[in-house]
Parts: C-alpha cells; structure tokens; sequence
C-alpha cells in the first residue's frame, strides 16, 4: 500500500467518525430525544435508582442497581466520545487532504 492510499484510507475512516458525530448531533436536538433520554434516562432514571439504593434490597438487587446506573454513565460517555472524535476529525481531515494534495503534487512533477 503506497502512501497515497493511506492516506485516502484515514480520510475516509475520518469522515465515518465525523458522520458519526454528525448523526449524534442531529439525534440529541431531536425533541423525542431530548423527552426520553435526557429527561426520561439520564435524570429521572438515574434519580429513581440511586433512591432505590436507599432501600433495604438484597445484595443481588442492588448489584442490579448498580449496573443499570453504570450503563446510564456508559451511554453518556460514549455519547460525549463520538462528539469529541468527531470534532478531532475535522481537523484530521483537513491534515490529511493536504498531505493527500503535497504527495499527488509530488507525483506530478516526477
């Protein structure tokens, strides 16, 4: 593989990371996004299970608990994730098209 095609390569697993970010962001504007998840899940659902902590549950069911609060915490960390790769992108991409311009400029006046 020459550099040329690895180059072309990161460019475009870089627009998939960008495109990615980008359906993140059209999804979280989203009103029915906003109603379930961020309302529903992430503060109603996480407040529901830290108040059943308080309970007197047997250990299983608040290892249960404890999980569900983690997988709140994992969906929003990777929400944050692919926001912020995508946001790297754009400026990877920007790297890449030119090193992609200098190596097919060199090509050309060989």
């Amino acid at each position: 593989m020459n550099d040329l095609e690895q180059v072309e390569i990161q460019i475009e697993m870089a627009g998939k990371l960008r495109a990615l970010r980008d359906n993140c962001v059209k999804l979280t504007a989203n009103e029915t996004w906003k109603d379930v998840i961020d309302e529903g899940y992430f503060k109603e659902e996480a407040a529901r299970l830290v108040m059943a902590k308080s309970a007197n549950l047997k250990p299983e069911q608040m290892q249960l608990i404890d999980n569900m609060m983690l997988g709140i915490g994992a969906l929003h960390n990777y929400i944050e994730g692919v926001m912020r790769r995508g946001a790297e992108m754009d400026q990877a991409i920007e790297e890449h098209e030119q090193t992609r311009e200098e190596i097919l400029a060199e090509e050309v006046s060989v």
